[in-house]
């Protein structure tokens, strides 16, 4: 049971502040985007889409999108599946392990698969053998299936958590059903919800990703929506290329509308689950040696899509020159030295702040919608959060930018705002589910003794939700401290975040320093959040021992990983 709706001035208060930031960071800037393509003529705008450039990348875009869907979710849940069983070897680090891609920057992914098998790359210089599509539509592909698969692997083992009966698909073993017709009848129904979720999510993320087509799609003449509407705004001389970005960042917002609002309303109610997930595992079947197999595949899966590439970005960047075979008599910290220069460090002073602030107002901002979610417009701001989430960066940094770049252009201000305005959901969904597993009795008791709506939440609710509000702030920052398309747009002299220097010196061709750079920015990600994480495990243990639980053990009905997917 969820908690009751507070009363009172406070909730007014928040209602209000909830509302002034979804009108001054999302409506007005969808308004004045519409605005302006009202103003500058259907005309012009039919002009604009009808050429057969944009035809192309739209094309591009739509097919790239539903490629991607076709093959991540069967991939992300057949890794749930698969880690369900309990005979997997390790099975808790491949749980940890499977979300690595998530960790690497998007971009970071994408330029180290082009040095890892692209020609003289890493494979090509060790064995021989290097792919000759991976610059062009085959490896942007591949490198967004990679980087989503964890996205639906997410999903699908929340669903198995909280929808999945092991108790009947034991029952139906044991009356003779194979264990594929066991999946096909009982497991595969159950979790429809969780993998159509994952379908919507996987497409609209796909359908918005700009780093990996600009990466390695745009050398191969390979272009996408996103990719056009960052080349209209940043290399584009003709007038009318402005017009051209904010016709197609309209688009996508249509697009994007038109695939999350229905889902979300559909989905939402089937997909909250309140009560508590079984802990008891799958059965294991007539092959109890699977396991074996799935974390066989796991390890080749991962050293494909993370190890390989990491490791050829790492060779990249201490090897002396291009073309050099990875050997120790070649290598050198020049390129870490060369990169390494007050600009680089100005820049990362500036992610790590932006991502610090919009982190913490992110969690504050995400608190009070969680709160009003239930009044009469809140589940509106939730479906706002998620569709807002879904936007393509390049969009609501164009629609930002016609809004507050008179005022802001260039400025860190309107970088930070463009964070708040797109990533609020990844604060609100964690939150949320804490709020459902909450306990209204303790509020009620709490007001009921004289406190303060304010004191009731800060002194029953603040504890047992510490692990999702950090869990929140964690996920927020990471993802702030890696964005790279509304900051690659947004950005002025003085206010490059280092994502963006990454991205400028690759599209310089200079090799060795961007891997340099790649490198230091994989691990100002994994870094932080190796400790982070850990924390907020033992948050977890500790409120499980304080409540004498034991459904903590498995890690699938973890409520870290249930806000993950929620954040999403």
């Amino acid at each position: 049971m969820r908690p009751a709706a507070p009363a009172g001035s406070s909730p007014r208060l928040l209602l209000a502040l909830a509302t002034g930031f979804v009108v001054i960071l999302v409506l007005l800037p969808i308004a004045q985007l519409v605005e302006t393509v009202l103003r500058e003529g259907t005309g012009t705008s039919t002009l604009i889409l009808s050429s057969p450039e944009v035809r192309t990348a739209a094309v591009n875009s739509v097919v790239l999108s539903v490629a991607v869907m076709l093959l991540a979710v069967p991939l992300g849940t057949a890794m749930a599946l698969g880690l369900r069983r309990t005979d997997v070897p390790a099975r808790a680090f491949w749980r940890v392990a499977v979300l690595l891609p998530v960790l690497v920057p998007e971009f970071v992914l994408g330029y180290s698969w082009t040095q890892a098998y692209g020609r003289a790359g890493f494979t090509d210089a060790l064995v021989g053998v290097h792919w000759q599509g991976v610059l062009g539509p085959g490896g942007v592909l591949a490198v967004l299936v990679a980087n989503t698969a964890p996205v639906a692997y997410l999903l699908a083992a929340v669903g198995l958590a909280t929808r999945a009966e092991p108790d009947l698909e034991r029952a139906a073993q044991a009356s003779g059903a194979g264990g594929a017709t066991v999946m096909r009848t009982i497991t595969l129904p159950l979790l429809r919800p969780s993998i159509a979720a994952a379908s919507v999510l996987v497409f609209v993320l796909s359908l918005q990703s700009f780093a990996v087509p600009q990466v390695m799609g745009a050398p191969a003449g390979f272009t996408t929506l996103t990719t056009t509407i960052y080349a209209d705004l940043s290399f584009a001389s003709d007038p009318l290329s402005f017009v051209e970005a904010v016709a197609l960042a309209l688009v996508l917002v249509l697009l994007t509308a038109a695939v999350v609002a229905p889902a979300d309303a559909m989905l939402g109610p089937r997909l909250r689950v309140t009560r508590v997930a079984e802990p008891a595992a799958a059965p294991l079947g007539r092959r109890p040696s699977t396991g074996r197999w799935v974390a066989a595949g796991l390890g080749g899966y991962l050293v494909v899509a993370v190890g390989l590439p990491l490791l050829a970005l790492l060779s990249a960047a201490i090897t002396r020159a291009v073309g050099l075979p990875p050997r120790p008599g070649n290598w050198t910290l020049d390129n870490f030295r060369l990169v390494i220069d007050q600009r680089s460090i100005e820049a990362l002073g500036r992610s790590v702040a932006l991502a610090v602030l919009a982190a913490s107002l992110l969690v504050v901002i995400g608190a009070c919608v969680a709160l009003l979610e239930h009044r009469r417009f809140g589940r509106g701001m939730a479906t706002l959060s998620i569709l807002t989430l879904a936007l393509p960066g390049s969009t609501l940094a164009v629609a930002l930018l016609i809004t507050y770049g008179r005022w802001l252009a260039g400025s860190l201000v309107l970088i930070l705002l463009a964070y708040l305005a797109k990533l609020w959901a990844l604060a609100h969904r964690p939150i949320t589910g804490a709020l459902d597993r909450l306990v209204p009795e303790e509020l009620y008791a709490a007001r009921a003794s004289g406190a303060t709506w304010l004191t009731a939440m800060r002194t029953v609710a603040l504890r047992p939700m510490a692990p999702a509000l950090l869990g929140a702030w964690l996920v927020c920052f990471l993802t702030a401290l890696h964005e790279v398309t509304m900051s690659s747009m947004l950005y002025g002299p003085g206010s490059e975040t280092l994502a963006v220097i990454v991205l400028n010196s690759q599209e310089l061709g200079r090799i060795g320093p961007t891997a340099a750079l790649s490198v230091l920015l994989t691990l100002l990600m994994v870094v932080p959040a190796l400790p982070l994480w850990l924390l907020s495990r033992r948050l977890r243990v500790a409120r499980a021992g304080h409540a004498g639980s034991d459904t903590g053990n498995d890690s699938a009905t973890d409520p870290a990983l249930r806000g993950s997917a929620r954040a999403y």
